[in-house]
C-alpha cells in the first residue's frame, strides 16, 4: 500500500489510508457557523468574502480543479440535478459555491475547470461561483465543516468525500448530502431545511408541510418519511374523528328522547 499525506494541517505519512475520513462526523458539525470573513477569488478574478454568499441558503461543494475524476463529475451532476429542482430557483432562492481545497489552484485553474465541466447557464451566472481560497485559509475553512482529505501516491490524486454542504442564510451548517444520494428531491428538502426559519415565518404552507413530513436518516444518508410524526398526526385525526362521531351520536339520541 502506498503512503498517503494528509492535506489538512501538517502533512503526515501513513502506510494505509484511513477510510473514515471519507465521511464527515455530521452531528459534530451540524449547526457550526462558517467564518463570513474568509476571503475568496472567483474564476473571473473577482475577490469577495464568504459572507457575501450568505443571506440565502448556500450549497457548498468542495473540489479541486486539477481533478480528472470525481470533482468534475460531481459538479456536472449537480448542474443536471439543479436543472430539475422546481421549488427553488438558483440565484433567486439559493446560491451555489464550488471551492477548491488545493492550495495550488488559482482563479485561472478555476476558469479552466469551469470550461472543462461545460460551464453554467447564463441564468445561473450570478448564483453559482467557482472560487479559490487564500492558501492560509484552506485548512481552517475545510476543517470548519468537518471535511478532510489526503493525497494518495498510488492514485496521484486527492482522496476526499464527495458531499454537498447546505448552509443556512445565517452561515450555519444545516445538512450534508453525499453525491450518491444527490437528486432533485433531496436537494429541495435540504434547501427547505436550510431555510426553515424564513419558510416557517412565511405562507409557504407546502414547504412547511414537506419539511415536517420528512426527516434525515443519518445511517442511510437520505431523507425519508417521518413515520413517527405521520403516525402521531394520524392518531390525532382518528381521535378527533371518534370524538366527533361520539358527539354526533349523543346529540342524535338526545334529540330522540325529547321528540
Amino acid at each position: 500500500m502506498s503512503a498517503v499525506a494528509y492535506a489538512v494541517g501538517e502533512p503526515t505519512r501513513n502506510s494505509s489510508p484511513d477510510t473514515s475520513i471519507m465521511r464527515i462526523d455530521e452531528p459534530q458539525f451540524l449547526g457550526a457557523r462558517l467564518d463570513g470573513a474568509v476571503g475568496l477569488t472567483d474564476s473571473e478574478g473577482q475577490s469577495f468574502r464568504l459572507g457575501q454568499m450568505f443571506g440565502k441558503p448556500l450549497i457548498l461543494l468542495l473540489s479541486y480543479y486539477g481533478c480528472d475524476g470525481t470533482c468534475p463529475t460531481m459538479n456536472m451532476e449537480l448542474a443536471k440535478v439543479l436543472a430539475k429542482v422546481e421549488r427553488f430557483r438558483l440565484g433567486t432562492d439559493y446560491r451555489v459555491l464550488t471551492v477548491s481545497f488545493d492550495q495550488r489552484d488559482s482563479s485561472g485553474t478555476a476558469a479552466d475547470f469551469l470550461r472543462k465541466t461545460g460551464g453554467i447557464p447564463a441564468a445561473w451566472h450570478d448564483g453559482w461561483r467557482h472560487a479559490v481560497l487564500a492558501g492560509d485559509d484552506v485548512a481552517a475553512f475545510v476543517g470548519s465543516v468537518g471535511f478532510r482529505f489526503f493525497w494518495s501516491d498510488a492514485a496521484k490524486a486527492f482522496l476526499h468525500p464527495n458531499v454537498l454542504v447546505f448552509v443556512t442564510p445565517e452561515g450555519r451548517v444545516a445538512r450534508y448530502i453525499y453525491g450518491t444520494r444527490m437528486d432533485a428531491r433531496a436537494i429541495e428538502l435540504a434547501l427547505t431545511e436550510a431555510d426553515w426559519e424564513r419558510i416557517a415565518n412565511s405562507t409557504a404552507v407546502f414547504d412547511i408541510v414537506t419539511g415536517a413530513c420528512f426527516s434525515y436518516n443519518y445511517e442511510e444518508g437520505r431523507y425519508q418519511l417521518n413515520y413517527s410524526l405521520l403516525a402521531g398526526v394520524g392518531s390525532l385525526i382518528l381521535g378527533l374523528a371518534l370524538m366527533g362521531l361520539g358527539a354526533w351520536g349523543y346529540r342524535r339520541r338526545f334529540g330522540r328522547l325529547h321528540e
